[in-house]
């Protein structure tokens, strides 16, 4: 299980880092170079959701403290960010700047559960 969640986890952040980071950087140019790099996003995004989805099994099943709320919560926004994204790709600065938003919640509620249990 070990070597398991260590894959994970790494699958995850990096993952994580490349989604969020290439939105941080979009939203901050206004959008430009967005349709180059959506399907990368989406794919990146894709993978943080399965990973996530594998590491909640391993670590979280069955528990619903504080923790485990705030990764619902930032789940929950970034399943929302990744709807925008898709959503509004025609408007891609008002896409990545409302994403940017709601990434930066569900990074800030990841790092918090892990000292909130």
């Amino acid at each position: 299980m070990r070597m398991q969640l260590i894959v994970l986890l790494t699958v995850h952040v990096l993952a994580s880092v490349f989604w969020a980071g290439s939105t941080f950087t979009l939203a901050r140019l206004g959008g430009v170079g967005a349709e180059a790099l959506f399907r990368p996003q989406m794919g990146a995004a894709f993978v943080v959701f399965l990973t996530g989805i594998g590491l909640w099994l391993l670590v979280h099943s069955g528990s619903h403290g504080l923790s485990e709320q705030l990764l619902t919560a930032g789940a929950v926004a970034a399943l929302v960010a990744a709807g925008i994204q898709g959503a509004l790709r025609r408007r891609p600065a008002l896409a990545h700047r409302i994403a940017a938003g709601l990434l930066l919640v569900t990074a800030v509620t990841m790092a918090a559960a892990r000292y909130a249990g």
